[in-house]
Formats: structure tokens, sequence, C-alpha cells
């Protein structure tokens, strides 16, 4: 089975039709959908930096302009509004989209809106950035986050920020009983520095491919194995990105079983589908 792991609603999956027509193109049963940052009807071009910078230090400059560009308030009504887009588009796509539910750990009322949503739309996953809404690892309402998200069984997808922030997530990850996704590879170099600390619930989302470069890739294949790895496009955030990294992974110097296992049979499992 083939699922992109991870990306928002906009560019090439704008909406159902849109959805899967790409997923088809791109070969790919079905994809985790949570809200883009702003409606976007358009791909967002993203040029090829990765081998200009040392990839950590590039992420965490673009995690930086991420956080000022999103300080502004009509964004967070933004995600609201498109959570409810994806639960509808999710709704009328036969299974072929899954809706990811974007939470906001700066809402005070989050834990109760999680509950009333999940009752309502029954999404299988959650998406946390750190960048968009900030919050500390070290808190009360991450760890009641994570301990709702493990009750219901739900992945949790979480975009972290800083190598400070890398660094306390691996400290309480093996505390957690919750099935944690890391975002985009950020932090791949603590990650592995500590690899001992990493608790066996965290896996590593390798989208998305203009940021992500092939050897990053095999960095993260050496060092936690074909099973602890995620496909995710982060559509619409560059172009044409589904096909992309599907082809790197069929690329791989690993067996086809293996290759399943990022394409999506992993994920499937970790979903319950």
């Amino acid at each position: 089975m083939i699922i992109d792991g991870h990306a928002h609603l906009g560019g090439e999956y704008r909406d159902r039709e849109s959805v899967i027509k790409t997923l088809d193109a791109a070969g790919a049963d079905s994809v985790l959908i949570c809200p883009a940052d702003r409606e976007r009807t358009r791909t967002l071009y993203i040029p090829g930096f990765s081998d200009r910078f040392s990839v950590d230090e590039l992420n965490f400059i673009i995690n930086r302009f991420i956080r000022r560009s999103f300080s502004t308030g009509f964004r967070r009504d933004n995600i609201e509004e498109g959570n409810r887009k994806v639960y509808e588009t999710a709704l009328a796509s036969g299974g072929r989209i899954i809706q990811s539910f974007w939470a906001d750990l700066c809402r005070s009322d989050v834990l109760d809106d999680l509950e009333c949503k999940y009752e309502q739309w029954k999404f299988r996953g959650i998406k946390l950035h750190q960048s968009c809404n900030p919050f500390p690892v070290r808190s009360s309402v991450f760890r009641d986050l994570a301990a709702f998200a493990g009750e219901k069984g739900l992945p949790v997808f979480i975009h972290l920020h800083s190598g400070k922030d890398v660094a306390d997530f691996i400290s309480v990850s093996k505390e957690l009983k919750t099935v944690f996704i890391s975002g985009h590879l950020i932090g791949l170099d603590i990650f592995i520095e500590n690899r001992a600390r990493v608790g066996e619930n965290v896996f590593f989302d390798i989208s998305c491919p203009p940021l992500v470069p092939q050897r990053r890739m095999a960095r993260a294949l050496r060092a936690f194995g074909p099973g602890r790895l995620i496909m995710g496009s982060d559509t619409p955030y560059g172009r044409n990105n589904t096909i992309q990294i599907i082809s790197r992974i069929r690329s791989m110097p690993v067996s086809d079983a293996e290759k399943d296992l990022i394409l999506g049979n992993t994920l499937r499992d970790l979903l319950g589908i």
C-alpha cells in the first residue's frame, strides 16, 4: 500500500478531484492530509537549497522565518477552518483522503476542542507545528495531548522548531506511550547523536523533496532502518512532490519489502487502516 504520509490541503491536493488525480498519477493509494498554513490554490515553488547549506541549519532558518510570518492571529483562524475543509474533503473521497487534525497547543481549550472534533470527525492523526504554534515539549499540555493520542491510537506528527526542541523531545520520547512522526528529518544529526535515547515510538517523515536530499534520507535509513521511515510529500510546498518522493524511495538500495514499509505499509499499521 502506498500512502502519502504528510500533506496539506492545497495546490495539487486543493480539492477531492485534484487529490485523486495526483494520487493516481503517482500510483499512490491514499494520503494523510491536514490544513495548509493558509488557503493555497496553487503549488508553492521551493528552490533546492539543500546542496548549499547544512540541512539542519537550513531547517532551523526556515523555521524561524515560519514563526515570524505566522505571528498574526488570522492564520490560526485559517487552520481552524482548514480542519473542517479537510474533514469534508476526506468524507467525500471514498477513503483516498485520511484526515489529520492540526491541533494548536497555544489554545487554552485545545484538549476540549480535540475531544469534541474527534467524536464528530474520527480523524486518524494529529498534527503539531512548533514553528506556527509555539509550545514547549516539556509542558503539561503536550503530555496531555500525547496521552489523548495514545489512548485513541492516533499517531502525532510533530514539526519541531529548534535544536533545543529536538533535544527536549528526545529526552521525553521514551516516557510517552504515543506514536510520534518527527517531520522533515528536522534535527536528524541530533537524533543520530542521541540514538540510544530515542524511543522506539518515534518515526521519521522524509518530506519534502526540495529540502530533504537523497543523502539525508540515506543517513536516516542507516541510523534507524526502513521500518522507522515514513514517506510524505508535504504538498503543496514543492512541485510534483508525490511523484518525486516515490521515485526516490524506489531507487533506495534496500529490498522491495523494505521499500514497501517506507511507502506506506508501516503507516498503514500505525493508522490502523
